[in-house]
């Protein structure tokens, strides 16, 4: 299937985000639609400058981006041909159970843990604390081949987690490092589901367009005995995420 040229493809010149990125994120979401399926030839770069009205030397940044991905094959002399599909990130909403995750090749990164005392009242209120008690931040990415899929952001009571910004995490896993290190059991989590728009900011680190759709999901976990130990927000990229919950009888 050839674009139409003589439609000009949505670029914000005013965003952040980089033009070559843009139309390399706007390509990755019109294969996973379906407009090109696997082994298909996209059109050439003469075709694409055209129906995004850009230099040769974006639209070649932009196919390099996504050659780089693994998502297109770039043949001297043939073409560019669509070489996957663009992975779709599916995430357990779960209750942990022994510290251990079901199978996920989504992986955490750039973990940055600190003790601050200024916390958003509704956190402070969340986690059954006082006003100007310590609590550990913690920031982090969630990466999947790679790439940037979501950003967590988690408060921990440091009277239940003492030492928690200074020692390693074990195996880089807070789920493992809060059972055997904090003996914490883990009892109830409780989920809240949102659909928002992202801000520059997160559109950025998501490498993403602005006001392009995100999931929020909200956590509170609790231990066995009902004693809030964990609050965290996690926003994912909404062009590629799926959520699986399962609910049982027992």
């Amino acid at each position: 299937m050839l674009l139409d040229t003589t439609q000009i493809h949505s670029i914000d010149r005013q965003s952040p985000l980089p033009v070559y990125q843009q139309i390399a994120f706007d390509i990755s979401a019109r294969i996973r639609q379906g407009e090109w399926s696997i082994g298909a030839k996209i059109p050439s770069e003469t075709e694409l400058t055209k129906a995004y009205d850009v230099s040769r030397v974006t639209i070649h940044q932009a196919l390099a981006k996504l050659q780089q991905e693994g998502l297109i094959d770039k043949q001297r002399g043939r073409g560019t041909f669509v070489k996957r599909m663009p992975g779709t990130v599916i995430q357990e909403l779960f209750l942990p159970h022994d510290g251990v995750k079901p199978e996920s090749d989504v992986e955490s990164g750039n973990i940055c843990i600190t003790a601050v005392a200024n916390v958003p009242e509704n956190i402070i209120k969340q986690l059954s604390l006082s006003p100007g008690t310590y609590v550990f931040y913690l920031e982090r990415t969630f990466m999947r081949e790679g790439r940037v899929v979501a950003i967590n952001t988690a408060w921990f009571p440091a009277n239940l987690t003492p030492g928690l910004a200074d020692l390693p995490l074990k195996d880089n896993s807070v789920t493992k490092t809060l059972q055997e290190r904090y003996g914490i059991t883990f009892g109830t989590v409780h989920n809240y589901i949102e659909a928002i728009v992202m801000n520059i900011s997160i559109a950025q680190q998501l490498s993403a367009a602005p006001q392009s759709p995100a999931l929020k999901i909200t956590s509170l976990y609790t231990t066995e005995t009902g004693v809030p130990f964990e609050y965290s927000v996690t926003i994912w990229n909404g062009q590629d995420t799926e959520f699986h919950v399962m609910l049982t009888s027992h």
